[in-house]
């Protein structure tokens, strides 16, 4: 259990009254101010001991314990921290001729300065749809995020009967994330915040691997950068099969993961030494359920606004494919979690009682994603 802990000037004052307690507040060997002396000396290593007790007694739960033991943990459990990302996917690049080829270390770059390496040779089959791409940003970061449709040039010469200009495919660049984390006195750059690796270190000591439970494809797939939440869902499409849904929680409100993201999971989730033989593994993005919502509010300003906002984004998290999504469940959520005296979730896509989720290869495994058009109004009192 925790302890508190006595301030320095605590000691102090407890240690000057021991010391004038043993020798009778005079000495004919110590002076009074001698025993002060003597008594900030004994403070100070008792308070020394007692902050090294904290820590020890800090660092023995992972819940409390610091960024150095945390990897200590992590190097125990083979659970290392996420590195840095490179945003990668797919671009799409147009050619005069059947037999032109980009090749593998090709680099584009956009406007801005952001430049993207080719990661494999590619023979263009020319036509007006261009050939996909892929590639992968040489910095690390958010700024090599892209959203679809955004422009890139080759930065040298492009190669004869290729097209200058390509642009981000539909499923657009992402993965991309450098976050800052002070280590043993020094800077390192990971790809998620101290508290997000701690929560992975928790999630594996309290659910150890078990041959394939719902929180073993849940823990495989979220080792990887550019996967925030992975939703194993079982017995689907059929029975036998497992179906584990990626969803990736960035900066803006796109949460779908491409298609570099989800094959790199796939591989290390299917590979035999993981997968479970009686199983048939499928890795899938998640597809974005745009929503509009119509919520009423008091008071409605735009502070309470944006707190119903980050609210309704967190909330929302918090459902999986398949599901029904009552406009009741998401105004109590909001509720406890705002700044708002009062809340309602009036409509969503025009429907007062609520929202599916769809849950099928044909129409996808649906996440919801507040993209759409949010109307306030005030909250009237009754």
């Amino acid at each position: 259990m925790a302890f508190s802990v006595p301030t320095l000037n605590e000691f102090v004052r407890i240690s000057e009254n021991k010391m004038s307690s043993a020798f009778g507040g005079e000495s004919s060997v110590l002076r009074k101010s001698v025993t002060k002396v003597i008594a900030r000396v004994f403070a100070a290593v008792a308070y020394l001991v007692v902050l090294m007790l904290q820590k020890m007694w800090r660092n023995s739960f992972v819940t409390s314990c610091d960024v150095e033991t945390l990897l200590s943990n992590g190097v125990d459990f083979d659970l290392p921290n996420k590195p840095e990302g490179y945003a990668r996917g797919r671009i799409i690049v147009g050619s005069e001729n059947v037999y032109a080829r980009v090749l593998q270390g090709t680099i584009f770059s956009t406007p801005s300065g952001e430049e993207f390496e080719v990661v494999a040779d590619v023979v263009l089959s020319g036509g007006i749809n261009g050939t996909p791409v892929g590639i992968i940003a040489i910095e690390p970061g958010e700024k090599g995020n892209l959203s679809a449709g955004t422009e890139l040039n080759f930065r040298d010469v492009e190669p004869e009967g290729v097209k200058k200009i390509a642009f981000v495919d539909s499923q657009g660049l992402v993965g991309g994330i450098r976050i800052e984390v002070l280590v043993n006195g020094n800077v390192e750059y990971w790809g998620e915040t101290v508290e997000q690796y701690r929560e992975r270190i928790l999630n594996f000591k309290r659910n150890q691997p078990c041959g394939g439970s719902d929180n073993d494809y849940k823990s495989w797939a979220e080792r990887f950068g550019g996967v925030s939440r992975c939703i194993p869902l079982r017995n689907c499409p059929h029975v036998g099969a497992v179906t584990c849904v990626l969803v990736h929680y960035g900066d803006d409100d796109h949460i779908a993961v491409n298609e570099a993201v989800v094959s790199e999971v796939r591989d290390y989730v299917t590979d035999d030494v993981r997968r479970p033989v009686t199983a048939d593994v499928r890795v899938v993005s998640c597809t974005e359920k745009s929503l509009n919502f119509e919520i009423k509010i008091k008071p409605n300003n735009s502070d309470v606004q944006k707190s119903v906002m980050d609210s309704l984004r967190i909330a929302l998290r918090n459902y999986k494919p398949g599901e029904f999504v009552a406009n009741s469940s998401l105004t109590a959520e909001l509720k406890s979690s705002s700044s708002a005296e009062k809340v309602a979730v009036y409509k969503v896509n025009g429907s007062t009682q609520g929202f599916s989720l769809a849950k099928s290869e044909e129409s996808g495994y649906e996440q919801p994603v507040v993209d759409g058009e949010v109307t306030w109004s005030s909250y009237a009192d009754s």
